[in-house]
């Protein structure tokens, strides 16, 4: 019997389970109410403007058979252009031909992966930090360097240590981050751009949720940062900032539409890989995000704001009401998520099996965010998909179970 285990390539063999896709295939129990995956609520997405953009194809048949062809691996012309309009700054003009197209920000991630790091290279990320990145990464064997959190963000003390390593690239989501929801003020935002300078190492900007504010704008990217930094121009000859993007969170995930913004050096580079990987993104999904993108967006956003900002109020009110003192948890400004922290002596994968044993409730454990280890007594609760009424119950009955799973630890006689 063929053992293929042992012809696999060395990428291959480092590439581990998604902890998150593996739970997300247990979901297909309807009578189990989910807080674990980071996806838009598909009530949200805007099937009659599609239908339309369909419709309209049909009666421009040159254009409809386009939507159908080959393209250029860079992307549909008119999408990279509004990209480049739309992200551009006073210090910092970007031009489409500064705009890669993917297919969502994973294959961005993908891509400049396998640009930027070969085995033992030494990279900063945070601890938490997103798990699809890690995943990505993890297949090129780097070295991780990890960089401590706070409600704010990185702390600069870490990162500057993490620099001093010898670090070549961090990566980095400063809103609303996935998982823990934190945002980076500006002046560390600043100081981040200073410290990559100093030490000379690239930026990795992902800014899957920065339309999903809820409170107020964030602050400036780290791109329009990097530009003021640098002065007029200078960008495109000494940015260290390379900005990924995406349509997934505030359009449709199945479009499968993001992009990459860099110096021309690198951009050339990525769409090298890219059309040895792809040839180019679905040309019809690139139209349809066009289309959506320049007629009627910000409304769009509005709505999806209002819509996940209230659940985001309700989760967080139903967790100062029925959360034990044994957690603690976040009010994130905008995106998806809100973290928890259990007592040190918890395990929220343990945690996890009882939920879905006794309760009929998932959430994503935290150690699978963390880099190099822990998080053990970490967790991630999503509020995108739910309603009110099953937040509240949701997080009522996965408070009393933590409750008790603490009393146990603490007074393990009474309970045994």
């Amino acid at each position: 019997m063929m053992n293929w285990k042992d012809k696999f390539s060395l990428d291959a063999k480092a590439i581990k389970a998604s902890d998150i896709r593996e739970l997300l295939k247990l979901l297909d129990d309807p009578s189990i109410l989910s807080f674990a995956g980071g996806i838009p609520d598909p009530a949200l997405f805007p099937m009659n403007k599609v239908a339309e953009i369909r419709k309209n194809l049909e009666s421009h048949p040159d254009l409809n058979r386009q939507s159908m062809q080959y393209s250029k691996t860079e992307g549909y012309n008119p999408l990279r252009q509004w990209v480049a309009d739309k992200y551009s700054s006073a210090e910092t003009e970007i031009s489409q031909e500064n705009v890669l197209i993917t297919n969502g920000a994973q294959q961005s991630l993908t891509l400049l992966a396998t640009a930027l790091i070969d085995a033992a290279t030494p990279i900063a990320v945070a601890n938490p930090t997103y798990l699809g990145a890690l995943q990505i990464f993890g297949t090129r064997r780097p070295n991780y360097i990890t960089v401590d959190t706070d409600e704010n963000g990185i702390i600069i003390k870490s990162l500057k240590s993490a620099f001093q390593k010898g670090v070549k690239l961090l990566y980095t989501i400063p809103d609303f981050q996935n998982p823990g929801g934190m945002i980076i003020p500006e002046d560390r935002r600043k100081k981040i751009i200073e410290l990559a300078h100093e030490f000379d190492v690239i930026i990795l900007e992902d800014t899957a949720y920065r339309e999903l504010y809820y409170d107020a704008p964030p602050p400036p990217s780290l791109l329009t940062l990097e530009g003021q930094f640098l002065g007029e121009g200078q960008w495109h000859q000494a940015g260290l900032v390379i900005q990924i993007g995406t349509a997934s969170k505030t359009l449709m995930p199945a479009l499968r539409v993001g992009w990459t913004i860099a110096p021309l050096d690198i951009l050339e580079k990525l769409v090298m890989l890219k059309q040895s990987n792809d040839l180019h993104s679905s040309t019809l999904n690139q139209i349809i995000t066009h289309e959506l993108s320049s007629s009627g967006l910000e409304t769009h956003i509005d709505k999806l704001r209002d819509v996940y900002g209230r659940r985001r109020d309700t989760m967080v009110d139903a967790l100062r009401s029925y959360m034990p003192n044994c957690a603690t948890f976040s009010r994130p400004a905008g995106g998806m998520f809100v973290w928890i922290t259990l007592a040190e002596d918890m395990d929220a994968s343990e945690l996890l099996q009882k939920a879905l044993a006794t309760e009929k409730l998932a959430f994503v454990p935290g150690a699978a965010f963390f880099a190099n280890g822990g998080g053990e007594n970490t967790f991630r609760l999503s509020f995108s998909t739910c309603d009110d009424k099953d937040i509240i119950d949701g997080v009522r009955r996965l408070s009393t179970l933590i409750q008790r799973e603490h009393l146990q630890k603490v007074h393990p006689k009474q309970w045994s």
